[in-house]
């Protein structure tokens, strides 16, 4: 069922041009992240992410939105992203703030342990952050197909794991696969579109190539560099994201086994049974 999702998936991405919105805007984003700070314009890199913040919960609700009222017009998507946007956001932040909470818990008997215990900190911190990702991931879409509160919302992505752990297991390594082949074609086109400009690191010693900074590679690949590097990662976010949002919504629908019970009425508006 897991492989039937990705065809799932697939199948509504083919179909259903309005879902690669969420990869569109995604894609912008990233590229803009990218090519501001470059730029001098490092004041606005945290307005972009705080833009991207308030856009995602719009975006995923649009997304799965559709896919459950299986009603894939624009009209439909801005009233899904409007509907499901608080419960969304919301269970995001409190999430974080969970996140930030355990951090700082944790960083205090660490600190009073000594440096030998504050050695291996990120690493502790790094398996606490991915725990509570790996089985709070759901939450969105448990939102949006099941219409539950902020709480019950995080509650039920972790049952929804639990129940289902190795599947989940499975969503989780296909995800990482299709990225990493994309990371690695990314890389393969940078790399022959940039040929020429990167030519002379491949006369560089190895203690060269240590003391390449980043400063130096953007000077290396110029202006039109930048902007190659940023379609390149653009291309890569887009279509991650729609893969990913598409994929979720398939795999969480055939796995959680949601019936909608109920209907909309002549203005459009859902009416749970």
């Amino acid at each position: 069922m897991t492989l039937e999702s990705v065809t799932g998936a697939a199948g509504l991405l083919r179909q259903h041009p309005i879902l690669w919105s969420v990869g569109l805007v995604m894609g912008a984003l990233a590229a803009l992240n990218l090519v501001v700070p470059v730029y001098g314009g490092a004041f606005y890199t945290e307005p972009l992410a705080l833009l991207q913040v308030l856009l995602t919960p719009f975006l995923a609700g649009g997304v799965y939105g559709t896919i459950r009222a299986e009603n894939f017009s624009v009209s439909e998507f801005v009233r899904s992203g409007k509907t499901y946007y608080f419960r969304i956001l919301l269970p995001t932040l409190v999430i974080f703030f969970a996140v930030m909470l355990t951090i700082v818990l944790l960083m205090i008997p660490l600190a009073l342990l000594g440096a030998g215990a504050a050695a291996n900190m990120a690493a502790l911190l790094f398996g606490v952050i991915l725990s509570i990702a790996f089985f709070t991931f759901f939450y969105d879409t448990v939102a949006v197909f099941e219409e539950t509160g902020v709480f019950e919302s995080i509650r039920r992505s972790i049952e929804f794991v639990m129940n289902n752990l190795g599947s989940v297991l499975v969503f989780y390594l296909i995800n990482i696969a299709v990225f990493a082949v994309l990371g690695f074609l990314a890389l393969f086109a940078w790399t022959a579109l940039l040929l020429e400009k990167l030519e002379p690191l491949t006369t560089m010693s190895p203690e060269e190539l240590q003391m390449v900074m980043p400063e130096d590679l953007l000077a290396l690949i110029g202006t039109e560099g930048i902007w190659i590097t940023a379609i390149v990662y653009a291309v890569v976010i887009v279509l991650f994201s729609v893969f990913l949002y598409a994929y979720k919504a398939s795999f969480f629908r055939n796995h959680a086994g949601v019936v909608q019970q109920g209907e909309y009425d002549e203005k459009g508006r859902w009416y749970k049974y």
